[in-house]
């Protein structure tokens, strides 16, 4: 009995160490998986390039925030690649197809956290961001007409939505899982907006001048 009340005891201490911080900076990074949507449909001396599928993708990247609980303010960079799958040149499908699409993408986000709605430890959040992508594309194919290439790029207003958890499991150290749409403004060089699906995982490290609950 003794035992299991110290082990309670050490447990429920253990759960307010690891408690959401109140303010603080914090830096983490982060990786995962991405879906792009086809974000090509150009014509090029009277060829029309469109219907791209991509394979899937990755996603990774960085960010150093600050934490005003329950808000935070963060700056965050992404890198983004996925591979052509196909694509048509006059609605014909071309063959040996070859390429991929890249984004640099910086973001300013704000977050609002849920502290202990599910546990002390774990806290919900929803987001979102306006920041700027730099991409690139390239399509490379063969087709009746004989090679088929596009390669170009594009600099653009993005915006994204976000929602996901946070695991705080130490006083200065999280590991949090989320999902995000991103997308640009504008269609640009390729004639599409660029469109990103992305599930990723990272890890957080809060600097020790941070307050906590």
């Amino acid at each position: 009995m003794k035992f299991a009340f110290f082990s309670v005891t050490l447990l429920a201490s253990g759960i307010a160490a690891a408690a959401t911080p109140v303010n603080g900076w914090y830096s983490g990074a982060f990786g995962g998986y991405t879906h792009l949507n086809g974000n090509v449909s150009k014509n090029i001396l009277g060829f029309q390039f469109d219907n791209v599928d991509y394979e899937n993708g990755f996603n990774a990247g960085l960010r150093l925030g600050y934490q005003s609980n329950p808000m935070r303010f963060e700056l965050e960079y992404t890198y983004l690649r996925a591979n052509t799958q196909s694509f048509q040149v006059d609605f014909i499908d071309q063959i040996g197809v070859s390429g991929n699409t890249t984004a640099n993408i910086g973001m300013f986000n704000i977050y609002y956290d849920f502290p202990d709605v599910i546990l002390p430890t774990i806290s919900p959040f929803i987001g979102a961001g306006v920041g700027y992508a730099y991409i690139q594309t390239s399509l490379n194919g063969t087709g009746p007409f004989g090679i088929t290439l596009f390669d170009d790029k594009q600099s653009a207003f993005a915006y994204q939505g976000t929602a996901g958890l946070t695991f705080n499991f130490a006083e200065n150290w999280a590991l949090n899982a989320a999902y995000r749409y991103l997308a640009t403004a504008s269609s640009g060089n390729f004639g599409r907006t660029l469109q990103a699906q992305m599930g990723s995982a990272g890890v957080i490290y809060r600097f020790d001048n941070c307050t906590y609950n």
